[in-house]
């Protein structure tokens, strides 16, 4: 069998083994006869695990209290103070809400 036609093509094609048809033609014995999907893929969502992502169900934190723009400019001038000043060292203590929960540090 080396002549394919036509309707030995579609033929193939109608039982899902055209694969089979062509390596046959070419001399080439399929090693198993092709595989026939029987069901429908699960596609249920998978739960794959990813660094520092968060955990399936959960959700991040809620956002931190709004910071007065007053209290924003005042750390900003005293941050570009300590650069201007060669970064020396810094006490560990901030009185912001957002790093001490109130100034409860």
């Amino acid at each position: 069998m080396t002549d394919l036609t036509p309707e030995d093509i579609a033929a193939a094609r109608g039982e899902g083994d055209l694969v089979a048809l062509l390596l046959m033609a070419a001399g080439i014995s399929p090693a198993k006869p092709p595989r026939q999907r029987t069901t429908e893929p699960d596609l249920a969502p998978l739960d794959i695990p990813h660094p520092g992502a968060w955990p399936t169900g959960t959700r991040r934190a809620a956002p931190g209290p709004t910071i007065p723009g007053p209290a924003v400019d005042a750390a900003l001038r005293d941050y570009r103070r300590w650069l201007l000043a060669d970064r020396p060292p810094a006490s560990t203590h901030c009185p912001c809400h957002g790093c001490s929960l109130g100034g409860k540090a």
